[in-house]
C-alpha cells in the first residue's frame, strides 16, 4: 500500500490500482472510499463497528473490497 497523505483521523493511499480513503470520525466509526482508477468504487461506506483502529480499517478496506 502507498500511502498518499495521513494524519491522525485521515488516510489516503493507493493500493493495486485502487484509491483508499478513510476518515475517522469523532464518534470513533471509520467511513471507507476504496475507488479504481477507472472510476468504479469497490467500497463506500462505514466500517464495522469491531474497527477500532486506523490499521484495522485499512485492512477492512483491502478485505471489503476484495483487493
Amino acid at each position: 500500500m502507498r500511502i498518499v497523505s495521513k494524519s491522525r483521523t485521515h488516510f489516503h493511499g493507493t493500493h493495486k490500482g485502487h484509491s483508499i480513503e478513510i476518515e475517522r470520525e469523532r464518534d470513533g466509526r471509520f467511513y471507507i472510499i476504496v475507488k479504481s482508477f477507472s472510476g468504479s468504487y469497490a467500497y463506500d461506506g462505514w466500517a464495522p463497528e469491531t474497527v477500532t483502529t486506523m490499521a484495522a480499517a485499512k485492512r477492512e478496506a483491502i478485505r471489503g473490497a476484495c483487493l
